[in-house]
């Protein structure tokens, strides 16, 4: 599976510099994007009403959920992996995960997870260590600022 093909893979072009943007620009932009949210959910209804029935059908009869995922997707899944215990009265071994990087992974990123090797190893694509730094900091300022808060 080609994984650029996946709109969640792609740049998204609203948020582009998004680490130059006045505060009240970047908030607009961020909830402008989550406004979106509840219309994907609401398409997508039938097909989260089979998973939970099949899912509910495998854990009564033994089975277990198992999240597998990497980066932030991963971390959620861990997240949730973690509250089901409490939230439902279950056996922990019931609901768990596997993330791509393993334990360390849950604390921090862990840089090409989620790159498929033949795009890491193509020379035009390399970024050089200035440049990481570079986008680096501005990421986790961007990161901190879209995550303040919620």
């Amino acid at each position: 599976m080609d994984l650029r093909r996946l709109g969640t893979e792609r740049a998204n072009a609203a948020s582009a510099n998004l680490d130059l943007k006045p505060a009240l620009e970047i908030a607009r932009i961020i909830n402008h994007e989550d406004a979106k949210v509840a219309a994907a959910v609401k398409r997508a209804l039938p097909q989260i009403a089979q998973a939970i029935d099949r899912i509910a059908a495998a854990l009564s009869h033994g089975g277990r959920l198992i999240y597998v995922g990497t980066g932030t997707s991963g971390r959620i899944a861990a997240l949730d992996a973690a509250e089901c215990p409490p939230t439902f009265d279950i056996d922990p071994r019931m609901v768990q995960f596997i993330i791509a990087g393993g334990p360390k992974a849950l604390a921090s990123a862990v840089e090409a997870d989620e790159t498929p090797a033949r795009s890491v190893a193509e020379p035009s694509r390399r970024r050089t260590d200035e440049e990481r730094c570079r986008r680096r900091r501005r990421s986790e300022r961007t990161h901190s600022l879209h995550h303040r808060g919620r």
